[in-house]
């Protein structure tokens, strides 16, 4: 059952672009001073014996707990002042959209619109169909490229309105 959990598709391998690398060096910097630390502290912890770590550890939870209390204390009984003060935060306007505002198309086409659109098509098609006309069509094609592409994403564009 592992099995289909497996990435059976290699991602290529992206060369590193030169924030990647710092990051990386960051963040193996920041994992070797945390090993570091941890090792440390493990040696300084291991010859304690079970009392002796039960005394740290309370002595830690009671120095910090006096540093909780004395750091409310002050706030509630010293100047008002120089306490912290909340204020709200602005959040920027555009901050609540999804994006899908821009793709939508603002602009409708009216079935005039459509019908000139149809007889375009019309025309280049029998343009492409006779052998006289076909000169005519490459070079519009030329001239202009991508224009039946643009043609059928507005036909899409009005199928879509009348649904």
């Amino acid at each position: 059952m592992l099995s289909l959990f497996e990435n059976k598709k290699q991602r290529p391998v992206q060369k590193n672009s030169r924030e990647d690398r710092i990051a990386s060096n960051i963040f193996t910097r920041c994992i070797r001073l945390q090993q570091n630390w941890a090792a440390f502290m493990q040696r300084k912890t291991e010859r304690l014996s079970e009392n002796g770590k039960l005394i740290v550890f309370l002595l830690f939870c009671f120095s910090a707990s006096c540093l909780n209390i004395y750091l409310i204390a002050s706030k509630l009984i010293g100047d008002p002042s120089v306490s912290i003060s909340i204020s709200r935060i602005k959040t920027p306007s555009y901050s609540m959209k999804t994006g899908d505002e821009n793709t939508q198309s603002a602009a409708t086409i009216t079935k005039q619109e459509y019908q000139r659109i149809e007889y375009f098509r019309h025309c280049m098609d029998s343009l492409a169909r006779s052998p006289s006309g076909k000169a005519i069509y490459d070079s519009i094609l030329n001239q202009h490229a991508g224009i039946m592409d643009s043609v059928a994403f507005l036909e899409k564009i009005y199928q879509s309105q009348t649904k």
